[in-house]
């Protein structure tokens, strides 16, 4: 039988929204280079177009938070 992974696609709001304590999309970006995490791939843009959000795999997002997080909210 095979083991099915899935992955949490979050893009930066997605992320602003559920990681707590809360941070701003700045911090969360913030996070995302100071954790050197890459985009797993983009979410089509919304019925308006624009431009395609990054997604990051969420428990990566999760660990780097546990970590940088209290360093990026104490500044």
């Amino acid at each position: 039988m095979d083991t099915v992974v899935r992955i949490e696609l979050w893009t930066v709001d997605d992320a602003v929204r559920e990681l707590h304590p809360e941070m701003t999309v700045e911090q969360v970006r913030a996070l995302v280079a100071l954790a050197g995490l890459q985009p797993i791939g983009k979410r089509p843009p919304g019925p308006y177009g624009g431009r395609p959000a990054k997604v990051y795999d969420g428990e990566q997002l999760r660990r780097a938070h546990a970590v940088i997080a209290p360093l990026l909210i104490a500044a």
